[in-house]
């Protein structure tokens, strides 16, 4: 199917049907195609740009080849998470967030790798905090019963797309597949809260995730202090762009930190640091409640608001506001630092 729409794609730019997408990514993970082609097929999607009908028809073939999660609680099962392939280049705050907000009864199954387009990936992040990553999916449903928080190793679960990680690595840019890569998760989610490169894919990802079960949830996009695209996350620097999903209806708003009953940060005080080291530093002196400098206070406001909206999508909580104050409680009270000891024991338990 790639060799027959490619020409059409980069010629025309003609938009792939859902089945012919699905078909397209049963070709990139069949390891029978060249590098170059494939790459080929990456970066002409990447210009021309993706559409509900590729995207969906894409992430239902990578969700049919992976190893599924037999998992339905009676409450929602979040996911959160970014693209990666932003301007603004942050720490690691979904996996941070993530874990603060596990803390506040939010469960989590959250879907990652490691780094491809940022500094430092989810998995980095978590197995540099002493988290075992590569769980099988009864260690996942343990984890996610014993504490609400579940690391899912995207290679682990995908193994069919092996091959086409080592191109994306080669590559060294945004592909489509920092975009179907969060919303490929093999766990049952019901909410999700996750952060888009581009702006005007918000309303496109929001629409890919209620076609894929997803009940409620905020698909986000970050600005910076001048107005201008700047984050997979929501932003504490500016504006954010959100599409939320309640039931069968989204709705587009922007959002600022004031909804969150919070000021403004500078975008120096926020962007990541050069090493690992630096990255799991900032980490922990979230979790340990560190505040003694104006990056110490911005770093640990990023991480609130995310985490407030993953409670707020879960429905932990009323209000994103109140999705503050609950976070916050958990870090000052050490039930966040806790949380983290937990999963790691949950992570080794077999």
């Amino acid at each position: 199917m790639i060799r027959e729409v490619l020409d059409d794609i980069l010629d025309n730019r003609r938009n792939l049907t859902r089945d012919e997408a699905y078909e397209c990514m049963n070709d990139l993970i069949s390891g029978e195609y060249p590098d170059t082609l494939i790459s080929a097929f990456l970066v002409a999607l990447r210009m021309k740009g993706e559409t509900i009908d590729e995207i969906t028809g894409l992430t239902q073939s990578m969700k049919d080849h992976a190893t599924q999660i037999e998992y339905n609680p009676n409450e929602y099962l979040a996911e959160s998470c970014g693209t990666g392939g932003d301007t603004l280049k942050t720490f690691n705050v979904s996996t941070t967030a993530s874990i603060i907000a596990s803390a506040c009864g939010a469960k989590i199954s959250k879907h990652g790798n490691r780094s491809v387009s940022s500094k430092f990936g989810g998995a980095d992040a978590l197995e540099a905090l002493g988290v075992n990553i590569e769980l099988s999916p009864e260690q996942v449903i343990n984890s996610l019963e014993k504490c609400n928080f579940a690391f899912i190793f995207a290679p682990k679960y995908h193994m069919a797309t092996k091959n086409v990680m080592m191109i994306r690595k080669e590559l060294k840019t945004r592909t489509i597949f920092n975009l179907i890569g969060p919303i490929t998760c093999p766990s049952n989610v019901t909410a999700r809260m996750t952060g888009v490169y581009d702006p005007n894919l918000v309303e496109i990802v929001a629409e890919v995730s209620k076609n894929l079960g997803v009940k409620k949830g905020m698909i986000v996009h970050g600005f910076d202090e001048n107005g201008n695209p700047a984050m997979d996350e929501i932003s504490n620097v500016g504006k954010t762009k959100v599409a939320f999903i309640e039931d069968d209806q989204i709705t587009v708003k922007y959002i600022t930190p004031e909804d969150f009953g919070l000021d403004y940060a500078r975008r120096e005080d926020i962007t990541a640091p050069d090493s690992p080291e630096e990255h799991l530093k900032i980490i922990t002196n979230i979790l340990n409640n560190v505040t003694e400098s104006k990056e110490d206070k911005a770093r640990m406001e990023l991480c609130l608001i995310n985490s407030a909206s993953i409670l707020y999508v879960t429905d932990k909580v009323k209000t994103l506001e109140e999705g503050v104050l609950v976070s916050r409680k958990a870090i000052e009270d050490c039930t966040a630092k806790k949380q983290l000891e937990k999963i790691i024991k949950y992570s080794m338990n077999n």
